[in-house]
């Protein structure tokens, strides 16, 4: 009878490793939403979407001028419909918007010219603006990261 009873107690040990090793092994940024931010292809950001995760920012400077910002944004794995992203003040009014068409494919970009983020920069006469992302899956929008310039280039011709 004791052997039994050991053999059940290896097997119920044994069942709990399996079951701790199983829940450990999800991560948390499985699934949900998802975004990537590349200033003239290269990744820049790249942040799943939580409640408490921090707004990053993106510099740029004279030598950016002549590049893209590109967008992409994972709705868990889909792209969204009626996409657009803007730049905004820091009274949250839109400056600036671009609109996208809608695409089967998984991962399709939104992009717009740094030269534009910057000319609203030196209109406003500011160093951070907001880029967001708004499409029909997230009709409120997203702050995905904050565009900040140093003050030459406010001044700049």
């Amino acid at each position: 009878m004791l052997q039994r009873s050991s053999t059940s107690a290896a097997f119920a040990s044994f069942m709990v490793l399996v079951f701790s090793c199983l829940l450990f092994s999800f991560s948390g940024k499985m699934g949900g939403d998802k975004f990537e931010i590349y200033l003239n292809k290269k990744l820049a950001i790249q942040q799943y979407v939580t409640m408490n995760d921090p707004v990053k920012s993106l510099q740029l400077d004279q030598n950016n001028l002549n590049d893209q910002v590109e967008v992409y944004y994972s709705h868990c794995g889909k792209t969204g419909t009626g996409r657009s992203i803007s730049i905004r003040d820091a009274q949250h009014r839109i400056l600036k918007e671009w609109h996208f068409q809608d695409t089967p494919d998984a991962k399709t970009s939104m992009a717009c010219n740094v030269k534009d983020i910057i000319g609203l920069q030196k209109l406003r006469n500011t160093t951070n603006l907001s880029l967001y992302y708004t499409a029909h899956e997230l009709p409120a929008g997203r702050l995905l990261a904050i565009l900040t310039t140093d003050d030459t280039l406010k001044t700049a011709p």
